[in-house]
């Protein structure tokens, strides 16, 4: 996804490419997520390091759409956990860094 937005980013790729097979369809939509934040990444320090931060952010604005849209289908209130799943080698434990903890009402609303 990363070396996609790059190379988007420096017109060395168009910004969308309908996937050839279905497994594919996953990275595609990563990869178009992450081109609002191709700057962004290009210009830091530690790219991988920021790569996870940008993906969240694209995420975190689509669940906020799809809560708005669809939040009036159920009763009470939605809570939502959002953060950064850490792999590690083989053999460690993996993390998970939470970023936002929100909590939602049958509108949509936070």
């Amino acid at each position: 996804a990363a070396g996609y937005a790059h190379a988007v980013y420096h017109g060395l790729a168009s910004p969308y490419v309908p996937p050839d097979v279905p497994d594919d369809a996953q990275q595609n939509f990563v990869g178009t997520a992450l081109l609002p934040y191709a700057g962004y990444v290009e210009a830091a320090t530690d790219r991988m390091a920021e790569l996870p931060y940008a993906l969240f952010d694209a995420q975190k604005k689509m669940m906020g759409t799809l809560l708005q849209a669809g939040a009036g289908n159920v009763p009470g209130k939605i809570a939502v956990l959002g953060g950064i799943q850490i792999n590690t080698q083989a053999g460690k434990s993996d993390y998970f860094l939470p970023l936002s903890f929100e909590l939602y009402d049958s509108s949509g609303t936070l």
